[in-house]
């Protein structure tokens, strides 16, 4: 688990994009690729405000989730390395923050 501290515990997804740095196109990509394969977008701190279209990220969950699923995964197609590389250039210049 890559340890980094947030200011909140929740974020907008505009919020948490500046957080941690993704691109907008490829946050909702992932998000539709993890739906795609028939998983929780919860387990990638997703959080739903019931009756409401509002949606929030737990940042530290999200981190995690990127951290396991995108920078430490296996590649066998270009576009997982391309996934792959995204990850590490994110989780290296939140490591730069840090410093």
């Amino acid at each position: 688990m890559f340890d980094f501290k947030f200011n909140k515990a929740f974020y907008n997804p505009a919020e948490l994009l500046k957080v941690v740095p993704v691109p907008k196109a490829t946050f909702y990509s992932w998000q539709a690729d993890w739906i795609s394969k028939g998983n929780d977008p919860k387990l990638m701190g997703k959080i739903l405000v019931k009756g409401t279209s509002t949606v929030f990220w737990n940042g530290p969950i999200f981190l995690n989730w990127l951290y396991e699923n995108k920078f430490n995964m296996e590649t066998k197609y270009d576009y997982e390395a391309e996934d792959k590389k995204k990850a590490v250039l994110v989780i290296s210049k939140l490591k730069q923050q840090k410093e």
